[in-house]
């Protein structure tokens, strides 16, 4: 059976252990709950500040758009004066400081775009003549001046994809993704056709939306370099991405451009498999969503908003994050709270062990008393300094001395009275000796009497 000085301090450590154990159990997924809230505001506050960006990115590209729609279409401008388009389509690049290319083609093959090039110049891309092939390309000085050519490519709008989709469209519309001539960079088209009095097509309104300018936007906005931000369309195709993984490859004239779960980006990949899993594409994502993978033993967040609905683009905004940067404080308490537990366990065994001690010494001393008792040789003075003690055993000390004194004192009368019994039945035994003596004294004198007179007779007979 084990002692109290091993039971009382594993009874103690056990209790502290569990109490604390379960405190900061409790503790914890109350963190982890407070951080998932934390982690779901900030990345919904980070998705709607990089949608904020490209929002307005790309509805002052629509309001450019249709200004000089309005402009072309009211009469204000003759679209097929191209001098004259080329006027007012330079006058609002400077104005508004336009950074995309804006531009006008009409049906006769002529052809007008301006945008900025470095410091105050911009570039003229026109095409002045319908039957030419050739569109060349001009330094345009800030006043508007034309400088020197640039380059001279093979070009006709009429053939374009977002020439072709508005022409067919009848209505302004968001051309597909395709790769810029001038940057080969992708690139989108908000396009507007423009019809005369007789409701014939006279050309179309275009200004180009680059979408590397929408990856400057999303560095710009990450918090650091360990937030991966990417836009995606319905499908699941790559619009851009902050990550060095490229979102499309060219080969020749052949472009191939990835979706989420293709990209070379590894956490990118696995997040749009994620997304697949769980919602089965980015198409059946609702506004607002956040969910959890793991890719290399390490769990990530990604959160994905979908972008304003007035510009009818079906593209989402993704955010991903390693789940680290929100646990980092909880896992620091965690080791905190072990090594709190550890110190505890180590202070409450030594503690324990001392108050076993402090109960034991005084009941060891009972214990040896009540053994001198039995061996008849207690001294009461030896538990003076128990007696002291105000508490159970202080008071278990005075009985014990009371106790061994009358027992003592019993013993004590004990052993007197069988001395004196002794000592009464060492003379009552000297008696008996010599009383025995005196009768043996007497018959020895009767039996010589009777051996002489037996002698005498015999005498007389002869």
């Amino acid at each position: 059976m084990s002692s109290i000085r091993q039971v009382f301090p594993i009874v103690l450590s056990i209790q502290i252990t569990v109490a604390v154990g379960i405190t900061g159990w409790i503790s914890f997924n109350s963190s982890e709950r407070a951080v998932q809230k934390l982690t779901r505001q900030l990345c919904d506050n980070l998705n709607l500040r990089v949608e904020q960006q490209i929002t307005s990115y790309l509805e002052e590209s629509v309001r450019i758009n249709q200004s000089l729609t309005t402009a072309l279409s009211n009469g204000s401008i003759n679209p097929n004066d191209i001098s004259q388009v080329q006027k007012d389509v330079f006058n609002k690049a400077r104005e508004l400081n336009i950074q995309n290319i804006l531009f006008y083609g009409n049906e006769s093959g002529t052809m007008v775009g301006i945008e900025r090039y470095i410091g105050s110049d911009f570039l003229l891309r026109i095409r002045e003549d319908g039957i030419s092939p050739n569109r060349p390309t001009y330094v345009l000085s800030g006043n508007g001046v034309r400088g020197k050519l640039i380059t001279n490519e093979v070009y006709d709008h009429r053939t374009r994809p977002w020439y072709i989709a508005a022409k067919q469209s009848g209505r302004a519309i968001w051309s597909s993704i395709f790769v810029s001539t001038t940057d080969g960079e992708l690139t989108t088209t908000k396009a507007t056709p423009i019809y005369n009095a007789s409701g014939n097509i006279q050309g179309v309104v275009g200004i180009n939306i680059s979408l590397k300018q929408i990856k400057q936007f999303m560095l710009q906005t990450r918090p650091s370099e360990r937030w991966n931000v990417f836009l995606v369309e319905g499908n699941g195709t790559l619009v851009a991405s902050t990550s060095e993984a490229p979102v499309f490859e060219k080969n020749g004239n052949v472009v191939k451009r990835f979706e989420a779960s293709q990209s070379q980006d590894p956490k990118l990949k696995n997040a749009g498999l994620a997304i697949q899993q769980q919602f089965g594409g980015f198409q059946s994502l609702q506004d607002a969503q956040v969910i959890e993978f793991e890719f290399n033993g390490e769990k990530y967040i990604v959160s994905t908003h979908k972008l304003n609905q007035d510009l009818q683009l079906d593209w989402s905004v993704g955010i991903i994050v390693p789940k680290s940067i929100f646990m980092q404080e909880i896992d620091t308490n965690n080791r905190v709270t072990l090594i709190i537990i550890v110190i505890m366990l180590g202070a409450n065994i030594l503690i324990g062990l001392a108050i076993a001690t402090w109960l034991l010494r005084p009941i060891k001393d009972l214990m040896t008393a009540a053994k001198e008792i039995e061996e008849e040789s207690f001294n009461p003075e030896e538990l003076a300094s128990v007696a002291q003690r105000q508490d159970e055993l202080g008071q278990m000390a005075r009985v014990f001395q009371e106790m061994g004194s009358t027992i003592a004192e019993r013993q004590n009368g004990m052993k007197s009275q069988l001395s004196k019994l002794r000592a009464e039945k060492d003379e009552a035994k000297k008696a008996a000796i010599a009383s025995q003596m005196g009768q043996t004294n007497s018959v020895e004198s009767l039996l010589s009497r009777a051996r002489a007179l037996r002698i005498g007779e015999t005498s007389r007979r002869s």
